[in-house]
């Protein structure tokens, strides 16, 4: 076990598109339950528990995804992880260096341990060792990654290729040179050659090696994540629009000279799509995995995934049906990569179920859209117990409050009032409000929104118990 104090940065700003559409935008694969009771992002966490404590982990995500992924923490009362967040996605050298620098200067050259927030991994106790040797080679002021040893030429990972042994072996190798996702017909050829390794996307390294290599081989990045540093009133926002959006490997860790690499044995996935979903879970006689009410006639090798209600097949071969309340997919196993393509017609599309579900979650409980149309919205609103919303207005739409169940007390303007099972307020454009169950029992309210944009982003925090942001700027833009 090492001695070295280690500090775990999660990378959890992805999206998932090719887990679409179980997963959207605005409930990204990490915080998906694929594998039990936990999420991805919860797995991630638990796996590192023995050699980092909470108060040293840092969860880094962009601030579309702030809510799913604050409460996917805290329901598990995870509430001394640092939770970090990027005004826009730019990749993950520009993640790894804007966590550096919230380490502040006091971290010094405290070990830095990254992990993306949704990888599968079967063996901890093989994890937490591989942390041992990648702490010790990190101490000696190398920039460690892990290496994964191939079980077939797959197109879909970057490799590493290793040269000379750092001490022992099984300690690490130096790196020798990166190769970005080849074709089949190199991929083969570099796993009859022997000495490649898939690369597994974590790291590790102490963070002044880390900055003294950003500096060098990527100053733009360094330059204006340095800002944080010497200005407090500097304006991330600001920052991201002008850095640029580059991995750490193409960055950094292919330019450097001092790049290690550990193996590790430790069933390993990086769960990238369903077809690599079907891989990991176990099967009945004819191949098939089948997850919730699935009812399968004669089909083979197929992954047919039910959300809510029943999903009955017949017959397939080699096929991915994946069920949702909204939308549903269905695609052959081998075009499982095409799903992002999907996704992204979606987006071009402006299609809300690129963004999220119908049932949507919150710190305060949740809510389910209903109906819909122009210039109209239907929800069904539940508020867990002694919780309430932020106190809010919309610029664009007016609402209209009936209480279903339990009793709300309702903020409108300068008025608070408490709202019975049957009785209904209205809620004009541009005026302050707030929704709270002040009893033990869920609240169901039935909102009808009407005005000319309905969109989530059509919202002004003005006080919120969850330290969400208080004024969205996004309403601008549309």
């Amino acid at each position: 076990m090492t001695s070295v104090a280690l500090f775990g940065v999660i990378l959890a700003g992805g999206s998932g598109t090719r887990f679409w559409p179980l997963s959207r935008s605005q409930y990204p694969k990490q915080v998906l339950r694929l594998f039990g009771s936990e999420s991805m992002l919860q797995d991630t966490i638990s796996r590192l528990l023995p050699r980092i404590p909470l108060s040293r982990l840092a969860v880094v995500t962009n601030q579309a995804q702030a809510d799913i992924i604050q409460l996917d923490l805290y329901r598990r009362g995870w509430h001394d992880i640092k939770l970090w967040f990027e005004p826009q996605g730019r990749n993950t050298a520009a993640a790894v260096g804007l966590a550096a620098m919230l380490m502040g200067a006091e971290a010094g050259a405290d070990i830095m341990a990254v992990f993306p927030a949704d990888h599968f991994i079967q063996d901890q106790e093989g994890l937490l060792k591989a942390l041992d040797r990648g702490a010790a080679l990190a101490q000696e002021g190398f920039l460690v990654t892990f290496g994964i040893t191939p079980t077939r030429p797959d197109t879909g990972y970057g490799y590493i290729k290793v040269g000379q042994p750092l001490g022992h072996p099984e300690q690490g190798f130096q790196a020798q040179k990166f190769v970005e996702k080849p074709g089949l017909a190199q991929a083969t050829a570099m796993l009859q050659e022997g000495g490649y390794y898939w690369n597994s996307g974590m790291f590790m390294f102490r963070r002044d090696i880390l900055l003294d290599a950003m500096a060098r081989h990527l100053p733009e990045l360094y330059a204006g994540l340095a800002e944080l540093r010497h200005n407090p009133k500097a304006s991330l926002e600001e920052i991201y629009q002008k850095i640029p959006s580059i991995s750490l490997d193409h960055g950094i860790m292919e330019k450097a000279a001092n790049v290690a690499v550990v193996p590790v044995e430790v069933g390993w996935s990086d769960v990238g799509t369903w077809g690599a979903l079907y891989e990991l879970l176990p099967k009945d006689g004819r191949g098939n995995v089948k997850v919730g009410r699935a009812l399968d006639l004669h089909s083979r090798n197929s992954l047919i995934f039910a959300s809510d209600r029943l999903v009955g097949t017949i017959g397939l071969q080699d096929t991915i049906v994946v069920d949702t309340p909204d939308a549903t997919l269905v695609c052959h196993r081998d075009r499982v990569q095409e799903v992002k393509d999907l996704v992204a017609e979606l987006t071009r599309g402006n299609l809300v179920e690129s963004l999220e579900h119908l049932t949507v979650e919150r710190p305060w409980g949740h809510y389910t859209v209903l109906n819909s149309g122009p210039g109209y919205q239907v929800k069904r609103i539940v508020v867990n117990p002694g919780k309430r919303l932020s106190l809010q207005l919309h610029r664009r739409r007016a609402e209209h409050w009936v209480v279903v169940q339990g009793t709300a007390r309702v903020t409108i303007g300068r008025e608070i009032k408490d709202v019975a099972a049957d009785e209904s307020v209205f809620i004009p454009l541009e005026t302050p409000h707030r929704l709270e169950n002040p009893g033990p029992e869920p609240l169901w309210i039935i909102e009808v929104q009407t005005g000319s944009y309905l969109g989530e982003d059509d919202i002004e925090r003005l006080d919120d118990d969850f330290g969400r942001a208080p004024v969205n700027h996004k309403l601008s833009h549309h």
